[in-house]
């Protein structure tokens, strides 16, 4: 039987050798017709304006991770005093998610977020090299990164007002896309200071009076009580920011346009953005202006706006200040990616054009970053804007086309007290245009930075 068994053995390893291929020279004409990729690629290449010869190896695969880190602290302390490079905590990197909530949070499916893996392609490392001989070669700098990243990576847990954790100091470079969000405004009184005093014309019909004059609002005087502004929702767009420096802790985000078609002075007008039920019924300001009779009588008068009454086409120009650990969720789409370190600054290859790393550690992604639709929590206190918004409505009420015409009963009612009713429809677009109305904000919570835990067992960090 064994002898049967060695026999069939040896006639198949025959057969299969008689089988085999031999391996076949190629010529040249033949190799370019066969494709290959290798794992490992190895990439030198030389820039001149810097002087500084790159060395990258890269791996050509697509890698997963899922990945939490208490605590990132690079570059502490050192020539720039106290302080880090990069000091962020509880970091986690997952899978993108699937979908949003009505506000924008991140949304995973009934596995949660722990089950995902954010995919890497490509990842590398690579070194910066000056001098050519080897008596002088020096490496200034090194960095790790990948091509592309697709995946959520989330900074600190807490979406609060005064975080503990998330971005505490930050070098390096990113790019926020241009956005849009809403913001409320707080409810306010408009009129009671003096900075928020207005002037305007006014044409009189009565006899021994000059037909025309200038009024002006006095706050103070009794019986003034202002024009109540309504709390509002208010759409702003944010341009394409960058963030980058070094040991930074803020984004700030300039020139985020909005305008206001119509707020309401008075009951009767667009109510649609308006937030709750105003109260305009005790609203009136005190105006005095020169003597209607023999300049001597008739020096005041109240003036009370018609229902109906309106500023409209309010533009203005906000600037977003924004602590950076009250930013909590980065979702990458696909941008390339590095951390590295350099003793001069250096311009790695294949980086955005204003992205140079400077000495020390830096952290950048290359391609602008959606923080998705921005909405404030908290209200938003316009106080600030009124005073520059009685500038835009005194420059309104004395063009000589928007004389408000005062007839002979409502004068003579003035004369008594009874304040002079009008409806006024104040269009500051044309004074708004090229002279904005300027608004800051300042660490504003964002209702889409609420962060989905990466870990299983419902634990906040692990």
């Amino acid at each position: 039987m064994k002898k049967i068994m060695l026999k069939t053995l040896a006639i198949s390893m025959f057969g299969l050798i008689g089988t085999t291929h031999a391996m076949t020279a190629l010529n040249d004409q033949e190799l370019s017709h066969v494709d290959g990729q290798a794992l490992l690629n190895l990439q030198n290449s030389y820039d001149s304006g810097q002087g500084i010869n790159f060395s990258k190896l890269s791996v050509q695969a697509l890698m997963e991770l899922n990945a939490n880190i208490k605590s990132l602290q690079l570059g502490c302390g050192g020539d720039k005093g106290a302080g880090c490079d990069i000091d962020i905590s509880n970091i986690a990197l997952s899978g993108l998610n699937p979908s949003l909530d009505s506000l924008g949070n991140p949304v995973f499916d009934a596995n949660g977020r722990a089950s995902t893996s954010a995919e890497i392609t490509n990842p590398f490392v690579e070194f910066a090299i000056k001098g050519n001989s080897a008596a002088t070669r020096q490496v200034v700098g090194f960095r790790v990164g990948a091509e592309q990243i697709v995946g959520l990576l989330t900074l600190g847990t807490e979406n609060s007002q005064n975080p503990t954790d998330g971005i505490k100091s930050f070098s390096g470079y990113m790019k926020m896309a241009a956005t849009q969000g809403e913001a409320l405004t707080k409810a306010a009184t408009f009129g009671n200071t003096l900075d928020e005093s207005i002037q305007g014309r006014i044409k009189v019909d009565l006899l021994l009076a000059k037909p025309e004059r200038v009024f002006t609002s006095r706050p103070g005087s009794e019986g003034h009580t202002g024009i109540t502004v309504p709390s509002m929702r208010v759409n702003f767009t944010m341009p394409e920011t960058i963030v980058s420096g070094q040991r930074i802790n803020q984004a700030v985000v300039s020139n985020i346009r909005s305008s206001i078609k119509s707020i309401p002075l008075a009951s009767g007008g667009d109510m649609t953005n308006v937030i709750g039920t105003p109260n305009w019924s005790g609203d009136q300001l005190y105006v005095d202006f020169d003597p209607l009779v023999l300049n001597a009588v008739g020096d005041h008068a109240f003036f009370k706006m018609l229902p109906g009454s309106s500023l409209d086409n309010l533009n203005m120009n906000i600037t977003f200040e924004q602590a950076l650990n009250m930013i909590h969720n980065i979702p990458l789409n696909g941008t390339g990616g590095y951390l590295s370190l350099q003793s001069e600054a250096v311009k790695w290859q294949g980086t955005d054009a204003l992205d140079t790393a400077q000495p020390g550690w830096w952290m950048s992604f290359k391609d602008p970053i959606q923080l998705g639709y921005l909405k404030t929590q908290d209200e938003v206190d316009i106080s600030y804007v009124l005073p520059q918004v009685a500038t835009a409505i005194t420059n309104f009420l004395l063009q000589p086309a928007n004389i408000i015409n005062v007839n002979t009963l409502e004068a003579i009612g003035s004369l008594l007290s009874e304040p002079v009713e009008k409806k006024l429809n104040i269009d500051v677009g044309t004074y708004t245009t090229n002279t904005p109305a300027t608004l800051t904000l300042q660490n504003k919570i964002l209702q889409n930075q609420n962060v989905t835990s990466n870990c299983f067992g419902g634990y906040k960090f692990c």
